[in-house]
């Protein structure tokens, strides 16, 4: 069975050095860099919005996971810290990991059980795209959950 890929595509305008703005299914956002490197501040950086993809990644294949198991799963807050080698930016070295470690924390109330909640992390760890993405450049995903189980 042929298996199509899904094309994503986006439109970028760069009105100067530091500010992009990036345009995807009607939607817009922009993409600069603090004054002290050259931006106007208006939008997060390109590395913060490569960690808040993988936010926003985490969430909506840990929600989609859970509607599969039929478990009540609530995210109520995803933290990410992205430990940058900033050498290779800087032409200091070859960094061929530029984010050797990430630190992603999940906050979650579930009605769900222990056994359920690490399924769902397991799967999530193979079906996120951006997480899957860093990885495979290298990254290592320090995950922790904190879980609050209601009991029916």
């Amino acid at each position: 069975k042929e298996h199509k890929l899904i094309k994503v595509a986006l439109e970028g305008y760069a009105p100067t050095a530091s500010l992009t703005e990036v345009r995807v299914r009607g939607h817009s956002f922009v993409i600069d860099e603090p004054p002290y490197r050259h931006g106007t501040d208006v939008g997060p950086t390109p590395l913060e919005t490569l960690l808040g993809a993988l936010i926003g990644c985490t969430n909506v294949i840990a929600r989609r996971i859970a509607i599969e198991m039929k478990i009540d799963l609530k995210i109520d807050k995803i933290d990410v810290l992205g430990h940058l080698d900033h050498r290779g930016i800087d032409r200091v070295a070859d960094v061929p990991v530029p984010f050797p470690t990430i630190e992603l924390k999940v906050k979650a109330t579930t009605f769900g059980t222990e056994q359920e909640m690490r399924l769902l992390r397991e799967d999530l760890n193979k079906r996120c795209p951006m997480s899957v993405i860093l990885k495979q450049a290298g990254s290592q995903i320090v995950e922790s959950w904190e879980i609050n189980y209601v009991k029916k």
